[in-house]
């Protein structure tokens, strides 16, 4: 019994030496993040906003942060937008909400990501409009999306090339 126990405390040693010494990598998550239903004015829509999300990490800190999601034409979500940015996103071939955040931009700046999506043929659009909506929604104080930079991009020209984010020391990841 006692050799089993030795063997026990062995293994669960190796385990956590294992894990801690993972630690000390660059890594890049891969996961989804929602906004559940909206309002604006006399409208209401029980719907999810869906999106992509990727997170860049040292170690356990988060470096840099990205949400990124498309809505749908019949969404009820297009009422968050004014009519000059639905007139601009009606132009879109491929359009985009983007959700960004940097803990230090020294580390990782915004312009890697932005450098990025215009290789991609994406062209940046301010949304001051549906940022004000997504503001007021309870989810957005829940997951401090205040210091996030939120903004559209846009696609004129059809393409099927993806979206791939490169950022130095970390791994690519690529976004259909």
């Amino acid at each position: 019994m006692r050799k089993v126990s030795s063997l026990l405390v062995l293994i669960l040693f190796n385990v956590v030496l294992i894990a801690c010494s993972n630690l000390t990598k660059n890594t890049v998550r891969e996961a989804g993040f929602v906004i559940k239903n909206g309002v604006v004015a006399d409208k209401k829509w029980t719907e999810d906003l869906r999106m992509n999300r990727l997170s860049w990490h040292h170690e356990m800190t988060l470096q840099f942060d990205l949400m990124i999601g498309n809505i749908l034409p019949q969404s009820g979500f297009n009422f968050w937008f004014s009519r000059s940015e639905q007139a601009l996103i009606d132009k879109c071939s491929d359009f985009r909400i983007v959700m960004a955040y940097s803990q230090d931009t020294k580390y990782i700046p915004y312009s890697y990501l932005n450098d990025q999506l215009k290789n991609a043929g994406f062209q940046k659009i301010e949304l001051t409009e549906f940022k004000a909506n997504l503001l007021q929604h309870p989810d957005s104080e829940l997951n401090s999306l205040r210091l996030y930079q939120i903004y559209g991009v846009c696609r004129v020209e059809k393409s099927s090339k993806p979206l791939i984010f490169n950022f130095p020391g970390y791994s690519e990841i690529t976004l259909n």
